[in-house]
């Protein structure tokens, strides 16, 4: 293990750029990996590490095994272009299939943090051999301005798993990129919006052109496969028919799991997003595109009045006796704006029914959940008070503790459909396909739960006999 002092040397040696206000490094491998492994009955064989070199980082336990499935070498399943396979993946979505004899590519990017290897390690499974490139940035503050160490920084085992291991695929590249900003007034979405702008930064560098699909999400949210899958092959409306990048925005509609594959809920959340790189800041014609105005110093989402939810009303309309478009350029087409990374959170979309999945509150123990809770997005104060009873810190906690410990959950706008292994038509998540992973994670958060609540008892008990003792 590096010291801090050595891991800065190598951040400072790797590659830097400098801004006013913000400093970021960045590090990147291709993975290339030729081992192959089959799969039978669409179980993955495991070599127990006899041929390839596996990297932990800091995985205990279940997460440890889920490490282990997602980086043994393997054949990506749907690599090559089957014509009558890709037409029926286009109809289950509803689009139709065009003839196309490549895919589009796929430039992926996520803020990186203290995520859990239970969330990445899932999101790899699904989305195993699919994108050409994969981004991640991490920052040494959390959005409510906590310092926090830099987990994945170069030659740490953290940064090994991600960018070594060929877990996103033999032929994936993996960059991280690292963001650093000192100003106290760049908080919360803010900050998250810093940070994603060097994600569309990284596309232009790594070569994303207007054909390729830009794909922002968090470390535990995808897209289903088969969907992007379908993205990649099919007349997608949004990346076709945008109408000048007036609707050029496809929206998931995810399945969402609370802390176990046995937890899934009845809530469905709107994220992930996908955005075609003509409609993509930096990576579209700026020359024909208005520059809307946008929050926290350029950075932020446009405001209302440029998008359709404020109905355009801010985008400068042409007119018959006009010799130019909105900019002047020498037509009368109406262009609107190009999407930053931001605005992949926000913007307006079409949302294509039950399309990915949400591993949300996958983390290696309580104290990590705790600790997530209060000094990240949308902090509760107290979350980190043994005291508190976890269940109290959020609904979607509370969500997670009644399934996992089997107690009644009552809530107005979801409900915890008991055992997540029952799909029914449900389209199911990669790993959900490994049992022994997933008996063992749920068997993991039950104990943890037990040990975090077995707290408050032992401090319920002390204070019953200091009080009888007086």
């Amino acid at each position: 293990m590096q010291t801090r002092k050595n891991s800065r040397i190598i951040l400072a040696s790797i590659a830097f750029s400098i801004s006013l206000t913000n400093i970021f490094y960045s590090t990147t491998i291709i993975s290339g990996l030729k081992d192959t492994k089959e799969r039978i009955f669409g179980v993955l064989l495991i070599d127990n590490g006899k041929n390839h070199n596996y990297f932990y980082a800091d995985a205990t336990n279940s997460s440890r095994l889920l490490l282990q499935i997602a980086q043994t070498p393997r054949p990506i399943p749907d690599d090559v272009i089957n014509i009558t396979m890709e037409q029926q993946r286009c109809r289950r979505h509803g689009l139709q299939y065009g003839n196309r004899t490549t895919r589009r590519r796929i430039f992926w990017g996520s803020l990186l943090a203290d995520d859990s290897w239970h969330a990445i390690g899932s999101v790899a499974l699904e989305t195993y051999g699919i994108f050409d490139l994969a981004v991640f940035v991490e920052s040494n503050l959390t959005q409510s301005l906590y310092h926090r160490d830099i987990r994945f920084f170069p030659g740490s085992e953290a940064w090994d798993v991600v960018t070594k291991s060929g877990i996103f695929g033999p032929t994936t590249k993996v960059i991280v990129d690292y963001y650093y900003s000192k100003d106290p007034n760049l908080r919360d979405l803010g900050r998250e919006h810093g940070q994603r702008a060097l994600i569309i930064d990284r596309w232009k560098q790594e070569g994303m052109t207007k054909d390729d699909i830009g794909y922002v999400s968090d470390a535990d949210e995808t897209f289903n496969r088969d969907f992007l899958r379908a993205m990649q092959v099919c007349l997608v409306p949004e990346f076709e028919y945008h109408n000048h990048c007036e609707l050029p925005l496809v929206r998931a509609d995810s399945w969402t799991f609370e802390g176990s594959l046995r937890c899934l809920t009845s809530l469905m959340k709107n994220t992930p997003s996908l955005v075609i790189g003509e409609c993509i800041d930096k990576i579209g014609d700026s020359t024909k595109h208005p520059k809307p105005e946008r929050g926290w110093n350029g950075i932020g989402w446009m405001s209302d009045g440029w998008t359709k939810k404020g109905k355009f009303a801010s985008l400068p309309k042409p007119t018959n006796n006009e010799t130019g478009n909105i900019n002047g350029a020498g037509t009368t087409t109406l262009y609107y704006p190009l999407l930053n990374a931001a605005d992949f959170r926000r913007f307006y979309g079409h949302t294509y029914r039950k399309s990915g999945f949400h591993f949300h509150n996958f983390f290696s123990s309580i104290a990590a959940l705790r600790f997530k809770y209060n000094t990240y997005g949308h902090p509760v104060g107290n979350a980190q008070n043994e005291m508190l009873p976890v269940e109290n810190i959020h609904v979607d906690v509370k969500a997670m503790i009644s399934c996992v410990m089997d107690r009644p959950f009552s809530n107005p706008k979801f409900r915890v459909l008991k055992d997540g292994m029952d799909f029914s038509n449900r389209k199911k998540p990669a790993v959900y396909q490994y049992k022994e992973y997933v008996d063992a994670r749920h068997r993991e958060i039950y104990n943890e739960i037990l040990i975090d609540e077995s707290k408050r008892i032992k401090t319920r008990q002390l204070d019953l006999k200091v009080n009888t003792s007086k």
